[in-house]
């Protein structure tokens, strides 16, 4: 029951959804400040996604319009409301995330500059791939095994090669809170297995609070194409599906109940989507299609955000999660 791209970087490059996170600059317009003062090193020690769909405004953040890039007033986080939903059916993403984290399948580097924690004009809120933790991420065999030995503050790690350079989003901060973006990161996250899904996420900004040399908890979010959306997520989804279907009904599934027993997640699954579009009869099977048309996801995988400073119609879906960093070396 599992769902999990590398993260959940919020880290960007980071929805189990794991992260990690990479980027780039603004753009239509859009200014930002050149980061100034010391910069600081933090990996990624926690990342969350809603584990509901009222839950997904809190992990969200104002990213334009329908029509426009321009913020609205209005929290936009469609993805994380998607999340939430597979959540309640059972799917495993907040554990799947945790586990990747704290095993170091998932490394997310922070780099933050600035010349104060509670007011600056001109602060720096980077993401990138981190590799080699010293210490490891885990210690000892079998079950005794412990890991997470890399998140408590005192490891250093080196870059990866395929870090990005320039995931960056910049602006100001007031009374202890860090505003920063638009600009462009690229969020690697984990849907249940160990292949990371690199996501990239356009007008993306960051919101930061209870920044210190120890450590900052940090909200991030942008838009992500309705293409990426279709290659890079419904897909893993979809192999989900099939797998929850396979471990709870078996892999020979025949009608009427498809050998699903009462009350499991498979039959659950089966019942929301199995001949969900109008004539497409039930097969004991989940289709890419079937996932996508269905009443229940549909409205959820529609495009919310526009990615540009304007356009005609929403062409983006909007994504938000939030992460926690402690103290890090960065070489």
């Amino acid at each position: 029951m599992v769902f999990t791209r590398s993260f959940l970087v919020a880290a960007a490059c980071t929805l189990p959804l794991s992260l990690v996170a990479c980027g780039g600059s603004g753009e239509d317009g859009d200014t930002q400040p050149t980061p100034e003062g010391t910069h600081y090193g933090f990996v990624v020690s926690k990342a969350s996604v809603p584990a509901t769909t009222k839950a997904a405004a809190d992990f969200g953040l104002d990213l334009g319009a329908p029509k426009s890039g321009t913020p609205d007033g209005t929290v936009d986080n469609r993805l994380g409301e998607l999340l939430g939903t597979l959540a309640m059916m059972k799917f495993d993403i907040q554990g799947t995330i945790d586990k990747a984290i704290n095993e170091g399948s998932i490394i997310l580097l922070v780099d933050f500059q600035t010349q104060s924690f509670m007011s600056a004009s001109a602060a720096g809120f980077s993401v990138k791939l981190g590799a080699n933790p010293m210490p490891a991420a885990c210690s000892g065999t079998g079950t005794g095994q412990t890991c997470g030995q890399h998140l408590k503050g005192t490891a250093s790690f080196s870059l990866d090669p395929k870090s990005p350079t320039d995931a960056l989003v910049s602006g100001k901060i007031v009374n202890g809170t860090f505003n920063g973006g638009p600009g462009d990161l690229t969020l690697q996250i984990v849907l249940g297995t160990p292949v990371p899904i690199t996501l990239s996420l356009l007008k993306a900004r960051a919101k930061a609070t209870e920044i210190s040399d120890a450590g900052m908890t940090v909200t991030v979010g942008g838009a992500l194409t309705i293409t990426d959306l279709n290659s890079q997520v419904i897909p893993v989804i979809k192999d989900q599906i099939a797998g929850l279907l396979d471990r709870d009904c078996g892999t020979t599934r025949a009608l009427p109940n498809c050998g699903c027993p009462a009350g499991s997640t498979g039959e659950t699954l089966l019942n929301l989507f199995d001949g969900s579009i109008t004539g497409m009869a039930k097969d004991c099977n989940i289709s890419a299609d079937e996932i996508q048309q269905s009443p229940i996801l549909k409205s959820l995988l529609s495009p919310d955000v526009c990615s540009t400073k304007s356009c005609p119609a929403p062409d983006a879906v909007s994504l938000g999660i939030k992460v926690t960093t402690v103290k890090a070396t960065i070489n």
